[in-house]
């Protein structure tokens, strides 16, 4: 293998760890990045394409003798940066991490995130919008181990996966070396890489959760043992050899994984045998060189000599190394596994972590948040995303499986119930978690005793129809802290599902799954009974306050208004623009509250700064939400997404529905059939975009919509090919939006919001059946930035006066 410059260090860790470099950048220019850093790994040794291939034990061995590396400081040899104090990353980690990174920031999935918390606490608060593959720069490296591996070896899915991801990633090298690359084709290549790496990734995975899974202590076995022999081997070699600094290093490291892996008494043992081997191989050296055993050491001086010379480094130890005889005793857990920080004290109670100045300013900022969101949801009603029903379908077939395997065993002779305790978990679960938390802990203990399966067990196993009992319990509690309208409908059900379950009606198991499935239905009921219950009661409260809680948030924990980079970019961009101009001097701004000029262009700002927003046409992917004024519209990010997706939606709908309408027209249907069955397709249309799509599966549903609606209709036939086709185009079009088509059509959906908060009217030109929705739409997001500016009004005289100070400044 050839030696690794440190130098050469520098630039690939540079290029990782440049944050947002990758986005900038071609798919061109990606292409020639992950070409060098793949030149690199075959500099190391890991190429797939040589004749003949590596070895496995070649690239086993690669892996393993990766040194550490650090831009910092340089040092290859040490486990953590003297500088900084953080645990150094190997070379080749480093290098892989860094084509995955240039893989994804062109291909993946396109993720909208807040900021991380750190960087809200310290006033950031930008939104990030950026393309993900999976990390695991490890994975990576080990395909070259896995793609020459024998058959047997490993799975022979994992093994093709990675020689597939292997040859591509080939390919990207190959393409890269050359001087000009083709964007188009760059692309390409990038989107089948981040493809395979994909599937690679998912494949290896599954196949080491079934490894794990047939033999889960094997593998640690075989380690521990291999792990053994060498450090005993090492001890006798350090016996012979006393000054190998070297050896004394390795055995130093070989005790060290012993320690993590063994008892202390386990390990106690076998330095006792390695302290053994080590005396003998100086006695048997003495032996030779002098031939007279009575030139020997002795065995006191043995082992002084042994502890001066040939111990390995000094590691910290929970072994007893106080020189007495008696066993360090273990202390003994009882209970469950303590939460996360949580620490044992000297009197062995469990201690809740110490709070930190960083710990207390993040208690507050959410607790801050959590209120004056909550306020601003009741003030301004924040549009529910609807559930996506493929979503729920499958968890209701995965709900219905487990019952029906439930039911399986409980039909068997005897009756398996080894899932009941299962089931019975989740009911306890379920039914604490409902309720509120002053009565929670009430009869938390109650609950837990009476469905405790330890203590019910007996009963049940005697005659498993005594599930009955616990049934009626839980309906009981059900009925007792849900809604009392409900409370006589709940018992009745109680009452049903006891006697089906007595009786065995129709069978145990299939009596037992019933049981358990209106137990669940009547726990989630009385989730949501509470859930709307608790919201009313304190309702008016947050109502009444939500200004008060808002600014206080805002003062509290948003940074100073100089620091408001991208609120005051949004605002400073469309502040001198002439549409704002326009509005600050039209009847439509004067007859609001704002008495200056330059607060009602401020206003005016934001206003064509939502609708701005709005637009998805022209505006790449990955950058429709870098200039969000996250600090402006702290509290609106819902209700503006919500605007957002209903305009692209309304967009859709418009250029499906005017497709449609063509069609038919040219087949000759009359103007009322055509309206009818376009008001028919509309509602199905809008279920249908609730989903999650995918281009073939949309284009399908539509024709099979239609075919659908045609089917009630008389002396209707289904649609040609030609027709299907030309749906087909306009579906390619409607998704696709940097179309001008696409463009079209958006343009008259804002024409449309931009008349109602723009302009005030009530009653903007017709736009079809999407009408109604656009109309709430706008009065949704009219109502949001009259209370924006309520809220934000102290805050937005501030901010004019930094303009303003910016302004002079400049001039």
């Amino acid at each position: 293998m050839p030696p690794r410059k440190v130098g050469t260090v520098s630039t690939i860790v540079g290029e990782v760890d440049e944050e947002g470099d990758e986005e900038s950048l071609t798919a061109a220019d990606c292409v020639q990045r992950v070409s060098r850093a793949l030149q690199q790994l075959e500099e190391a040794g890991l190429q797939h394409s040589s004749v003949p291939p590596p070895t496995a034990d070649t690239v086993e061995h690669i892996l393993i003798t990766d040194k550490w590396s650090c831009r910092i400081c340089g040092f290859t040899e040490l486990r953590l940066c003297p500088s900084t104090g953080r645990p150094h990353r190997r070379y080749l980690v480093r290098i892989a991490q860094n084509i995955l990174r240039l893989i994804g920031s062109r291909t993946g999935r396109v993720l909208v995130r807040p900021p991380r918390f750190s960087d809200s606490m310290k006033g950031g608060s930008r939104l990030r919008s950026k393309r993900r593959v999976t990390m695991n720069p490890q994975a990576l490296l080990l395909a070259y181990y896995y793609a020459v591996l024998s058959e047997g070896e490993a799975s022979q899915l994992v093994v093709e996966c990675a020689q597939h991801l292997l040859v591509m990633l080939e390919q990207l090298k190959v393409t890269g070396a050359r001087e000009v690359v083709g964007e188009e084709y760059a692309s390409v290549l990038l989107s089948s890489t981040s493809l395979l790496w994909h599937e690679y990734s998912k494949q290896m995975s599954e196949d080491l959760i079934s490894s794990k899974g047939d033999h889960p202590t094997l593998p640690q076995k075989t380690l521990v043992d291999g792990i053994k022999d060498t450090y005993l081997a090492a001890s006798r070699e350090l016996g012979r050899a006393p000054a190998n600094e070297a050896l004394e290093g390795f055995r130093g490291i070989m005790r060290e994984r012993l320690r993590h892996m063994l008892s202390s008494e386990e390990l106690k043992n076998l330095e006792a045998n390695a302290q053994e081997l080590l005396q003998a191989a100086t006695e048997d050296k003495y032996s030779a060189v002098n031939g007279d055993e009575s030139l020997a050491p002795s065995k006191g001086t043995g082992q002084v000599f042994s502890a001066q010379t040939q111990a390995p480094p000094i590691l910290l130890s929970e072994d007893n190394t106080s020189g007495s005889e008696v066993d360090t005793v273990l202390p003994v857990v009882h209970g469950p596994a303590l939460p996360p920080n949580w620490y044992i004290d000297e009197q062995g109670r469990s201690r809740p972590p110490c709070e930190t100045e960083d710990q207390k300013r993040r208690e507050k900022f959410a607790r801050l948040e959590f209120r004056a969101k909550k306020a601003y949801e009741t003030v301004i009603g924040v549009p529910e995303q609807r559930p996506d029903p493929l979503q729920r379908q499958i968890a209701a077939t995965l709900g219905e499986a487990q019952l029906a395997v439930l039911a399986e065993q409980c039909n068997s002779q005897p009756p398996d119930l080894q899932s009941v305790p299962v089931f019975l978990n989740a009911v306890i679960d379920g039914l604490l978690s409902a309720l509120p938390r002053r009565f929670r802990t009430r009869v938390e203990q109650e609950i837990r005793d009476v469905l405790d399966w330890r203590v019910v067990r007996r009963s049940v196993m005697g005659s498993p129809s005594n599930i009955s009992a616990l049934a009626r319990y839980v309906m009981r509690k059900v009925a007792e802290y849900g809604s009392p309208a409900n409370a006589n409908d709940t018992l009745e059900l109680a009452s049903t599902i006891s006697s089906e379950l007595e009786s065995c009606t129709p069978y145990l198991g299939t009596a037992v799954a019933n049981a358990f499935r209106v137990m669940f239905s009547s726990i989630r009921k009385l989730h949501e009974s509470v859930a709307r219950y608790s919201l009313l009661s304190i309702s008016q409260q947050l109502r009444e306050n939500a200004v008060p809680f808002m600014r206080e948030f805002i003062e509290e924990c948003l940074p100073p208004v100089d620091r408001w980079e991208s609120s005051l970019n949004f605002i400073r961009k469309r502040f001198n623009d002439e549409r704002v101009k326009a509005w600050a001097s039209s009847p439509a701004a004067f007859s609001t509250t704002v008495l200056t000029e330059k607060e009602r262009r401020l206003r005016g700002s934001l206003l064509y700064g939502l609708i701005d927003l709005l637009q998805s046409h022209g505006v790449e992917t990955t950058d429709r939400w870098h200039q969000y004024p996250t600090e402006c519209f702290f509290f609106d990010k819902p209700v503006v997404f919500f605007a957002a997706n209903a305009v692209q939606e309304a967009t859709l709908l418009l250029l499906l529905i005017g497709t449609i309408s063509t069609v038919l027209r040219a087949r000759g249907v009359n103007s009322m059939c055509v309206n009818r069955l376009l008001k028919q397709l509309h509602k199905k249309f809008l279920s249908l975009l609730s989903q999650q799509l995918t281009l073939s599966y949309l284009k399908a549903s539509t024709v099979s919509s239609i075919n659908e609606v045609l089917s009630e209709e008389s002396n209707t036939l289904p649609l040609t090919d030609s027709e299907i086709q030309q749906l087909d185009n306009a579906v390619d079009k409607m998704t696709d939006t940097n179309s001008v088509l696409y463009a079209t059509f958006e343009k008259r959906i804002i024409a449309f919001i931009e008349a109602l908060l723009v302009n005030s009217e009530n009653d903007p030109a017709p736009l079809g059946l999407v009408a109604d929705s656009l109309y709430r739409v706008g009065s949704h997001l009219q109502r949001a930035l009259l209370f924006n500016w309520e809220v934000y009004k102290p805050v937005y005289c501030k901010m004019l006066a930094h303009l303003t100070e910016v302004e002079n400044s400049a001039c």
